[in-house]
């Protein structure tokens, strides 16, 4: 069976990590190979740049420009040094998160215009392009309420979140509006997911889209 790259992307609270291994478990069952990764991450250096995007130092905020080098980076050694070489392998490739959260985080979000943006992310994948694109779509009050929770429960407060889980609401619906906005422009590989219904009912959802697409 040829190899395949899907990718999951959203806001904060959408429930991606959830999605993705539940996706990651369905796949399997179906006897297809597929590894399971994120990103800023997938690779001992992407890591660490990882934890640096996530918590930079509190008195040196890195701006828009630097977030973009910083994942541009992580994601460059990520899939020269595990997503492609997967790929050649014909395993599929199940990532939480690539370029299109680039676009939504530090191009929406962030304000780089795409000018910007575009060749750097082109320079960083090479011809390493996702075949299909989840996008959980979740409302920004229930986004919100998600990411509070979350924190409530592994005992840390307000203060503990990241600068993206601890934003505003208008943070929230200014990531749905980008991430909406991207699926209207690439409509042949972006599918919006309800990201209110169950994991369950997501990732059934998912299945669907992808034995009709591939014939599994």
């Amino acid at each position: 069976m040829q190899s395949r790259f899907i990718t999951v992307e959203g806001g904060e609270g959408a429930g991606k990590s959830v999605f993705t291994h539940g996706l990651n478990r369905a796949l399997t069952a179906a006897g297809i190979p597929v590894d399971l990764t994120r990103e800023p991450g997938g690779t001992p250096l992407a890591d660490g740049l990882r934890e640096l995007f996530l918590h930079p130092p509190a008195d040196d905020k890195p701006t828009a420009i630097t977030e973009l080098f910083i994942v541009s980076a992580a994601r460059a050694q990520h899939v020269a040094t595990r997503i492609q070489p997967l790929l050649e392998r014909g395993t599929w490739v199940l990532c939480d998160r690539f370029y299109d959260s680039t676009r939504a985080y530090q191009g929406a979000l962030g304000g780089l215009d795409e000018s910007v943006l575009e060749p750097i992310i082109a320079t960083s994948v090479g011809n390493c392009h996702p075949h299909l694109s989840f996008v959980l779509d979740c409302p920004a009050e229930v986004a919100m309420q998600r990411t509070v929770a979350r924190e409530k429960a592994k005992g840390r407060d307000q203060a503990d979140l990241n600068r993206y889980d601890g934003g505003s609401q208008a943070l929230h619906q200014h990531l749905r509006s980008a991430y909406q906005a991207l699926a209207r422009k690439f409509p042949e590989r972006i599918v919006l997911i309800n990201a209110v219904e169950s994991p369950e009912v997501m990732v059934a959802s998912a299945m669907r889209v992808i034995r009709e697409r591939w014939k599994i």
